[in-house]
């Protein structure tokens, strides 16, 4: 929503250029604004929230024969009105709103104002074109507004089907349970004359499928997120749909051609080149209580074979107390101690129980946290994308097990591409810089717009709407925000 600073900043520029004349005493521009503002339901906006009443009654005097007779204070409304449309959906509804406000609006003003006002202005004859023009042209946005077009037409059609309780024995091969009649229900499958309770081999097909097409773990078990996912209703569905279009208008002016975006709730990587993504990749992220920041950046080089720099909280609370009920933990993990100043301290020399100012660090090499490469990048908070051993934790379905920074499946491979795309003189040599197992540091060619972004719907390479979990639960606050 438009702030009132907002408002005023529009329409002063809107007035000036326009030369204080009316603009709205023709029919015709009045039903393309009315239909401009319509197509905002497609979009998760309420036109209610932009004069649409006031305007939709003005058209219907045409059908009376009467002729328009605006004050301007009246027509300035509704040009206001036509504004802070099209800057909500061009900027995003709640980007004055305390939620999510790592894309600082402020850093794109004035200049973002004037291009809705230019727009507008562009397309007064045509203002339902301007919607078009400020609508998101991103590939996430256009399916999932796609998406949910369809669920609104179907919402008034979809049975509603009773939830099937999640939180009892999951349902499995060879199982009787009442519930599994529901479960063919929800998964639109005939019911059997005999044996409806039954829990047979092709019924796990049909699970596995689903599980498959939702982002699920794929192992044909009817668990609790299998069945919390096939209790959803249409509604919750396209409160989803309309929390994560407006992700996407806030992250709109923020997207260049070239850059990586990490979505934090999907735990995937995504690279692109000239707008085209040539990368698509899983990641691991934080978990809930030591979640990823939500943040903008630019990488800026790698650290090829890094060591390790134990962070505060992971000392604190994982590495202190495996030290203190194992005494061979440090050298089982190549854990090196260090005063503030980087020297070595003999580690029997040091009171565990109270060992003040002391670091950790561990040695380069196939056994470090940050495996082969880390992806850097300007932030407060230390965060970083790397390479890890733990490689088996990305066929997880959940991907939420690291301290904050962000695990990158083929972490090398992307940084491969980014040395090459970017012209680096290190593209050539990263393989030999790497087998050197020698820590160093190396520049990117030009700076790469990075942006850990949080996005729990989607829809996916097959058309299907996945659904991704919240694990901070970010999306009540945005709908509450989004909704005011």
């Amino acid at each position: 929503m438009a702030s009132s600073t907002d408002r005023q900043t529009l329409l002063v520029e809107f007035l000036r250029l326009t030369d204080q004349q009316p603009q709205w005493l023709s029919f015709e521009r009045l039903e393309k604004l009315e239909s401009g503002l319509q197509s905002l339901e497609d979009d998760g906006l309420n036109p209610s929230h932009y004069q649409f009443g006031r305007i939709q009654r003005l058209v219907q005097q045409r059908g009376s024969g009467a002729n328009l007779d605006l004050s301007p204070a009246e027509d300035a409304v509704i040009s206001g009105a036509y504004l802070e449309a099209l800057a909500d959906l061009k900027l995003g509804r709640t980007r004055h709103k305390n939620v999510e406000n790592y894309l600082d609006f402020r850093q794109h003003q004035p200049d973002a104002l004037s291009a809705v006002v230019q727009l507008a202005i562009a397309y007064l004859d045509q203002p339902d074109k301007a919607f078009d023009q400020a609508r998101p042209q991103m590939d996430g946005y256009r399916q999932l507004r796609l998406r949910y077009t369809d669920l609104r037409q179907r919402q008034s059609t979809e049975p509603v089907l009773p939830a099937i309780e999640p939180h009892r024995p999951s349902l499995r091969v060879g199982m009787t349970d009442p519930r599994v009649r529901l479960l063919r229900q929800h998964l639109s499958l005939p019911t059997p004359e005999q044996d409806a309770d039954y829990f047979e081999d092709s019924l796990a097909l049909a699970v596995a499928q689903y599980q498959s097409q939702h982002g699920l773990q794929a192992d044909g078990i009817a668990g609790p997120q299998t069945l919390s996912r096939l209790n959803r209703t249409v509604q919750q569905d396209l409160d989803a749909i309309r929390i994560n279009l407006e992700r996407w208008r806030r992250v709109n002016l923020a997207l260049t051609d070239h850059r990586v975006v990490v979505d934090i709730a999907g735990a995937t990587l995504r690279y692109y080149q000239n707008g085209e993504r040539v990368l698509d990749t899983r990641t691991q992220v934080g978990r809930r209580d030591r979640p990823t920041p939500l943040m903008l950046s630019e990488i800026s080089h790698f650290t090829l074979n890094p060591t390790w720099t134990i962070p505060p909280t992971i000392y604190r609370n994982d590495k202190l107390p495996a030290i203190r009920r194992d005494p061979g933990y440090l050298q089982s993990n190549r854990l090196t101690v260090l005063d503030p100043q980087g020297n070595r301290l003999d580690p029997e020399s040091i009171d565990w129980d109270n060992p003040g100012h002391i670091l950790l660090r561990q040695a380069a090499g196939p056994h470090n946290a940050l495996g082969q490469v880390a992806i850097r990048f300007p932030n407060r908070q230390s965060i970083y994308l790397h390479d890890t051993p733990n490689q088996q934790l990305f066929d997880r379905s959940q991907r939420y097990f690291s301290s904050g920074c962000v695990r990158v499946e083929g972490a090398t491979y992307l940084v491969e591409q980014l040395l090459q795309a970017t012209g680096s003189p290190a593209a050539d040599d990263l393989e030999s810089l790497l087998s050197s197992g020698i820590t160093r540091n190396v520049s990117i060619g030009i700076p790469v717009t990075i942006v850990l972004g949080y996005w729990t719907a989607e829809v996916n390479t097959q058309g299907e709407l996945q659904i991704h979990a919240d694990p901070y639960g970010l999306d009540p606050i945005l709908l509450a925000a989004l909704n005011n």
